[in-house]
């Protein structure tokens, strides 16, 4: 098979990994935040300037814009997500083959097709990825001259305007291989480097200035850096050590189970040991003698770096995701390089190969539970569902509270997604304004609410723009625990105290009940 076939087939191919379940299940907490976000820009709004937005403002703007060409819809987000998984994979395999053979450089691609596609978000990081991989695979490509390094650094800007963190990750790794790149003079790199530094620090700094300009660099620096630097401990979560859950020793496919559950648990600690395997490999290579093969792995470890960094500010099976990405081609080409040294390297390529399996038999085991015991989900009667399904409760009762809200609540005025108890908000509900195609009464969709001074903000915006409806969230994941400080409950009930005493229940369906002004008349 030619080359570009070859690469059509694998592009086709990850789009049918990523793609058989994307009509599963709706995400109240992320899939709700990036919608709203773009329903406020829809409207006029400009992130950071007018509501709070903690990543770059590409994603909001591009669903915004699908949604204006082709009307609003809880597929855009999902389109582009299979789109940037499935090249995200083939980047995988075009990077993973410049270092091994061919039948590695599948397993890589499988690795990272299997990754991307589970567990999916409606978070921005796969675009980042995606432009920030392919501004490094131009600027190490074979023989790439100062254009290649051009549209490189354009590229890696432009994944800064998804997401900042991911664009500097991806600056680095640029930066370094290009600095350790055999075969040309001082000059010539710092050449590649003016120009690559030139094109991606002024792409980025264009997409942001207007941002910049209408909110100021302080407000546009605390929604982008200082918001979640300083909640930071609000978020993480520990690291797993100890697996507590079942491991049942029969029939054979509840043990197959519970060890994918195992496999699942201990992924950031697989991901953290791959990468501490992966530079101790790519620093033996380079003492070998082979720094024509190390010196793209050491670039990508940089990106790597920061992929750990993600993976520690929520340590959980998602937030591997670019990780692992990066672990794909990593891995097998230091094992394969640690291999060809011989003894004693060969130790430490069996190690790093292991590792890399294991994270091929959790990718692929997701993806095979997926799609041969797939979780019970119904259709969403709704008219921007388009085909999405939801949990059973979920739609049951969300088209009659959506149609009761929209009954209420004239167009273009605010309503409040309430969770189940104010002291302590592990998520919130902001999938609700853009089901019901209302405002949030609130600046902000996400944050933390349960803080008391929050409370008293939420209770006078409230009293003051006297919303006609409430939607109550009272799914009990919203008030779970977690080991953080998210987790404590805040000693105040302010929220919940104005609630009870200024409104009353209109409709209780499911896990959600949509409450009116007392001074209303209807039945509950």
């Amino acid at each position: 098979m030619s080359r570009p076939r070859l690469l059509v087939l694998l592009y086709a191919a990850a789009v049918a990994v990523s793609s058989f379940t994307v009509l599963r299940g709706i995400d109240p907490f992320d899939e709700g935040f990036v919608l709203a976000a773009a329903a406020r820009v829809a409207d006029g709004q400009m992130p950071y300037a007018d509501f709070m937005w903690p990543y770059g403002p590409g994603h909001p703007y591009l669903l915004a814009g699908a949604s204006e060409v082709f009307g609003n819809s809880l597929l855009w987000w999902r389109l582009v997500r299979i789109a940037c998984d499935a090249g995200v994979a083939l980047l995988v395999f075009v990077l993973a083959r410049r270092h091994v053979p061919l039948a590695p450089a599948l397993a890589a691609w499988l690795c990272s097709s299997c990754a991307m596609a589970q567990p999916v978000s409606a978070n921005p990081f796969p675009v980042a990825l995606l432009l920030g991989l392919a501004g490094f695979a131009l600027a190490t490509a074979p023989e790439s001259g100062r254009r290649a390094v051009l549209w490189a650094g354009l590229l890696v800007g432009i994944a800064a305007a998804w997401r900042l963190d991911f664009g500097l990750y991806a600056g680095g790794a640029v930066t370094l291989a290009t600095v350790l790149a055999p075969g040309s003079e001082i000059r010539d790199r710092a050449g590649r480097l003016s120009v690559f530094a030139g094109a991606a620090s002024l792409t980025g700094l264009a997409l942001y200035a207007p941002f910049i300009v209408a909110a100021g660099p302080g407000d546009t620096y605390e929604a982008l850096i200082g918001a979640s630097s300083r909640e930071r401990s609000y978020w993480t979560l520990p690291f797993p050590l100890s697996y507590d859950g079942s491991l049942r020793g029969w029939p054979p496919g509840a043990l197959a189970e519970d060890l994918k559950d195992v496999l699942g648990f201990y992924v950031p600690l697989i991901v953290t040991a791959g990468f501490a395997l992966a530079a101790l490999g790519c620093l033996t290579v380079l003492r070998g003698g082979a720094r024509s093969i190390a010196w793209q792995l050491v670039g990508l470890l940089v990106l790597g770096a920061g992929s750990l960094l993600y993976l520690l500010s929520r340590t959980d099976e998602f937030h591997a995701n670019p990780g692992i990405v990066v672990l794909a081609v990593v891995l097998p080409a230091a094992a394969w390089s640690l291999w060809e040294l011989g003894n004693p390297a060969r130790t430490l390529a069996v190690g790093t190969a292991w590792l890399f399996a294991l994270l091929l038999v959790y990718g692929v085991a997701n993806r095979t539970s997926a799609l041969l015991q797939p979780q019970p989900y119904d259709s969403l009667d709704l008219p921007l569902a388009h085909g999405v399904k939801a949990r059973p409760v979920d739609a049951k009762a969300l088209p009659e509270v959506v149609r009761l809200v929209q009954r209420l609540v004239p167009t273009g005025e605010p309503i409040y997604a309430a969770t189940a108890r104010s002291d302590i908000v592990r998520y919130n509900n902001p999938l609700l304004y853009v089901l019901t195609d209302r405002p949030n009464v609130l600046p902000r969709d996400v944050g933390l609410f349960a803080k008391p001074r929050t409370q008293r903000r939420i209770v006078a915006r409230l009293r003051s723009a006297k919303p006609r409806a409430i939607v109550r969230w009272n799914d009990p994941i919203s008030a779970a625990r977690e080991p953080n400080l998210r987790g404590r409950p805040s000693g105040s009930r302010a929220v919940d105290e104005f609630l009870a005493s200024e409104y009353r229940v209109r409709l209780r369906r499911g896990l959600y009940d949509v409450l009116v002004p007392r001074h209303e008349r209807g039945s509950s």
